[in-house]
């Protein structure tokens, strides 16, 4: 066996510290490295590109030009090109690949939505209410997320260092949780120091520890989890299938980061299993977009959606982002069984506005359904459209419309807006946009919003019974659970049929002692709330 030369070693040391340093700092080329991962056509031209340097480093200058030279440089010429080809269909051969493992299993005309559970506070809003609560000079709030607290919808913000000094030398403070359910600013603050999250560095840094822990991978947005007094974060993220000229993303896991730095790597398997992931949005977020947008690689091979999109545009959607919002969709939505789903609403491609379907990305399993209409509706852009109309004197120099959320009422849908001032300081009123009539209704009472979403209507009498619960009783009749609450001197039936399944979780979860307010309408419960 030679011995390698001092000139060799020479050469190949330089090389050899380079990849030690890439391999020790490997999360900061993240990108870079997933950017030919995910596209492994591009790592193949380079390596035709390096083959062609070696071999012409190996000619002979005194050797002039060949025929064979000539043809060993055309056949490099001919790999090139075809990878620089299979690069422009990587796109469409993943797409494609991904419609057929994810698309619509259902469809189904309406979806019953949580009236109680409704997305009220617009994003811009809940940061300001936060941000402005924070006295720590030090400190200051990482971007708004949506997360679940005690199976509600809230604005999550996690409370980190400020400025580049400190984000070295602090922890994140905790958690800040805002009602998303209310007008109102109502906070939570949880103070647990984090040894592992976002905005600190370097080592304590998140995306540093989770791309140590596994690397070739994407993640999702980073939510928090205040469960049994501790601390965690829960991070989706997507892995890829490796098709040698293209990738598929899938969804690959969960991290689950505790207080103390602790990091838990589960499979779907495992996270749909995990009590403290019971009802919380596990499913990647960013992969749901990615899916939506395969919905257009319908047809059966590659090349023939390629002349689809290019040419004929069948059946062709786009998603709806309400531009320079910052708050892209999915919309996290729950249903009145309590089920969450990322929800998409899609245009027609094109110069059209109306609104083509809305898809349901179960924000559990990744389970894909379809809403779609027989009637001509109209989309979340044009709809605030319609409530600047509704609203001629407003100063929309001053005031935006923000969050154009998808309502089902009675059937029919409506798009809910929220109009706040443009530093996002507050909510100035609320509209609602029938997609099929273009009637605008405006509230600016919080209560007339909610006898809105529960009626469709607000010229509706409520009453209201607040105190504790000195009885609970139950019994079966005609097949249904009936309930009787008796609340000070008043005593309630209530009837399993006519409540929605989220009222009846609600009933099963009471108990004598607890302390509630109820809402009743017409003779029905249509609210029930513990104080």
């Amino acid at each position: 066996m030679k011995k390698m030369k001092k000139e060799d070693v020479r050469l190949f040391l330089p090389f050899l510290v380079f990849a030690l340093i890439i391999w020790l700092f490997r999360p900061w080329f993240h990108g870079i490295i997933m950017g030919f991962y995910r596209n492994p056509t591009i790592i193949y031209i380079f390596i035709a590109l390096g083959a062609i340097l070696v071999y012409a480093s190996k000619q002979k200058l005194t050797e002039g030009y060949t025929r064979k030279n000539a043809s060993i440089s055309g056949i490099f010429a001919l790999i090139i090109l075809l990878l620089v080809v299979l690069s422009v269909l990587t796109g469409a051969l993943s797409n494609t690949a991904l419609y057929k493992e994810y698309h619509p299993t259902q469809v189904s005309s309406e979806l019953e939505l949580s009236s109680s559970k409704i997305r009220i506070l617009p994003k811009l809003t809940a940061y300001r209410y936060a941000v402005d609560t924070i006295e720590y000079a030090r400190y200051t709030l990482g971007w708004s997320h949506l997360t679940i607290r005690d199976g509600t919808p809230v604005w999550g913000f996690f409370i980190v260092p400020d400025g580049a000094w400190n984000a070295i030398r602090l922890k994140d403070k905790g958690l800040l949780f805002v009602d998303m359910n209310t007008t109102e600013a109502r906070m939570e603050r949880i103070e647990n120091e984090l040894q592992v999250g976002p905005g600190m560095q370097i080592f304590d840094n998140l995306e540093w520890n989770l791309y140590k822990k596994h690397y070739l991978i994407d993640l999702d947005i980073p939510r928090t989890l205040y469960y049994d007094g501790r601390t965690y974060i829960v991070v989706p993220y997507i892995s890829y299938s490796f098709r040698v000229i293209y990738t598929v993303p899938k969804w690959g896991g969960v991290f689950i980061v505790d207080e103390d730095g602790n990091i838990e790597d589960l499979t779907p398997e495992e996270a749909l299993k995990d009590e403290r992931l019971k009802d919380f949005p596990i499913f990647p977020e960013l992969l749901t977009r990615k899916i939506v947008n395969s919905q257009n690689y319908w047809k059966e091979n590659v090349f023939s959606n390629i002349k689809n999109l290019w040419l004929h545009h069948e059946n062709q959607i786009e998603l709806i982002d309400v531009s320079e919002q910052g708050n892209r969709q999915p919309f996290l939505v729950i249903s009145n069984d309590g089920k969450e789903y990322w929800m998409i609403a899609v245009e027609p491609y094109g110069r059209a506005h109306g609104l083509a379907a809305i898809y349901l990305v179960d924000a559990q399993s990744g389970e894909m359904s379809q809403v779609k209409f027989e009637t001509p509706l109209t989309g979340p852009v044009k709809a605030i459209d319609y409530v600047k109309k509704a609203l001629p004197m407003f100063d929309w120099s001053q005031f935006m419309a923000v969050e154009p959320i998808p309502i089902f009422l009675n059937g029919e849908l409506w798009w809910r807006i929220a109009i706040i001032p443009g530093s996002g300081s507050g909510v100035a009123k609320i509209a609602f946009v029938n997609a099929e009539t273009k009637e605008v209704q405006i509230f600016e009472n919080e209560d007339e919003v909610r006898t809105f979403l529960l009626y469709g209507q607000v010229e509706v009498k409520v009453k209201e019974v607040s105190g504790v619960i000195e009885g609970i009783y139950s019994y079966i009749k005609n097949g249904n659970t009936h309930w009787v609450l008796i609340i000070g001197n008043e005593t309630l039936y209530l009837s399993s049929d006519q409540l929605s399944d989220e009222l009846i979780l609600k009933v099963l979860n009471l108990k004598e002692g607890d302390n509630v307010t109820v809402k009743i309408s017409e003779g029905r419960l249509v609210e029930i709330k513990k104080r």
